[in-house]
């Protein structure tokens, strides 16, 4: 029995130890190299590994490794057995517990196994989850009131075409907008950045339709380890289109994803693509992917995370929510944690972007700490119906490294003076913001250099995050 529990440990140990050589060479050579291959994996770090299961040529490799270690146990732990000196009767109490050893083993690499094909169908359901497709919005059109956008570019040549304004005297009181400062989307490319548009869709429930209520440009440079996240306001409005027109003083940049869901809208690309290109239009800065959470989804998310601890430096005071927040390190479940994303009524729409930004850091940290493994099967439980994204998840774990490296992240809020208030006059009664755009762009080349889409145009002066 003895060599059956050495041999359970390591495959070939327990026939070494009786004396067996070249069985045990033969049980511990391929075992050693099947466990030399899981070690290097696992070499490169929980993270890496954990993301490598979203990758289904590691997943496949993975189970059959797996599997033939199983294989390769049991063999062992039943040959130590049966050829262990002196045998000459099956006794009961040992023969249990050899069948002990190998329900263990089985059972243990079938659980391995099945969590791994778990984490890539988890995966494969967030790739694949259509919550921002046009199908599952209403496909809403303009609101009454704003002008149409008239496209001056097909699908196919939208790369080239400048926008142009329907009604110049709409943008009166917007004196830095002009020809020379619109940019044109025909970006530079940097092999070493990925950038994000991180959007937090609001289908509350009583609500006939779906805005964007939360708009974060995350971009990472591999080759300098510098993350950027900027949060365009939601009630932007008054902009140009990336491919030609322009929405009006009502028209808010939280309604774009489903109004361009509809035809009639006059969008080239599908609602959520329309929105990415256009905050990558506003902000000079290309958009690789989206990634998109339900906001009842993130309370159930954070719930499961066991919360998540987030530094506030300035108090929240909310009456109309019930929600106070004071200054310090605060552990928030869920329910706060939303409620302190969305307040605005004692602070700002733009100081509340600020507070999503923070929220976001802190939820990466949480996220990226071993504290999260025991919480993951729910996590992934909730991922898959939570999250959508068009970044394939197969490639996650290239940037592990990159990602551990990175310091504090600059932070901007496209709020004043990017932005301001236009009098109510002029926008039918409704509360909206209309930005800089010399600002932005000097902002934008000042953060990203000959990345910028602004990057030598006339008039631009880069200049650091004023917020």
């Amino acid at each position: 029995m003895a060599a059956s529990l050495l041999s359970y440990v390591l495959p070939g140990l327990g026939q070494l130890v009786m004396g067996r050589g070249r069985r045990g060479l033969l049980y511990l050579v391929p075992s050693m190299l099947g466990l030399g291959w899981l070690g290097l994996q696992l070499g490169q770090g929980l993270a890496w590994s954990g993301l490598s299961l979203l990758d289904n040529s590691f997943v496949v490799a993975l189970t059959v490794v797996v599997a033939f270690l199983g294989i390769w146990r049991i063999a062992a732990v039943g040959d130590a057995f049966l050829v262990a000196p002196g045998r000459r009767r099956w006794p009961k109490l040992e023969t249990a517990m050899v069948a002990l050893l190998v329900f263990s083993i089985a059972a243990t690499h079938l659980v391995v196994i099945a969590g791994a094909w778990t984490v890539y169908e988890t995966g494969n359901a967030i790739n694949n989850n259509d919550m921002l497709s046009n199908s599952s919005l209403d496909g809403g059109s303009p609101v009454p009131g704003s002008p149409s956008p008239t496209p001056t570019a097909t699908a196919t040549t939208t790369a080239t075409s400048a926008p142009t304004t329907q009604d110049t005297s709409a943008f009166a009181p917007y004196a830095s907008v002009g020809p020379s400062l619109t940019p044109t989307p025909s970006y530079p490319t940097n092999p070493d950045r990925i950038t994000f548009l991180l959007i937090g869709v609001d289908f509350m429930t009583g609500r006939n339709h779906a805005l964007t209520d939360t708009m974060i440009l995350a971009t990472l440079d591999v080759h300098t380890n510098k993350a950027t996240l900027i949060s365009v306001p939601r009630d932007t409005s008054n902009f140009d289109l990336y491919y030609g027109g322009w929405v009006g003083p009502q028209f808010k940049l939280n309604q774009l994803m489903e109004a361009a869901s509809s035809p009639s809208f006059g969008s080239p690309d599908s609602g959520v693509e329309t929105l990415v290109k256009e905050v990558a239009f506003l902000v000079g800065m290309p958009i690789d992917y989206y990634a998109a959470v339900d906001l009842q989804g993130f309370v159930n998310m954070v719930q499961a995370m066991g919360g998540v601890d987030v530094n506030v430096t300035t108090a929240v005071n909310d009456p109309s929510t019930g929600t106070f927040v004071p200054v310090g390190l605060i552990h928030m479940d869920g329910h706060l944690a939303l409620k302190y994303a969305r307040s605005r009524e004692s602070t700002s729409d733009y100081a509340r972007s600020g507070r999503q930004q923070d929220l976001l850091v802190a939820l990466a940290r949480k996220v990226a700490s071993a504290a999260i493994v025991p919480q993951l099967p729910t996590l992934l439980s909730l991922a898959g119906t939570t999250l959508s994204t068009d970044f394939p998840l197969k490639y996650a774990r290239n940037f592990v490294s990159a990602f551990r490296r990175v310091g504090t992240p600059t932070e901007c809020v496209l709020g004043p003076p990017y932005s301001y208030h236009p009098d109510s006059s002029t926008t039918g009664g409704s509360w909206t913001s209309r930005l800089d755009i010399n600002r932005v762009a000097g902002l934008s080349v000042y953060l990203f250099g000959a990345e910028s889409l602004y990057a030598n145009r006339p008039g631009v002066v880069p200049a650091p995050c004023a917020s």
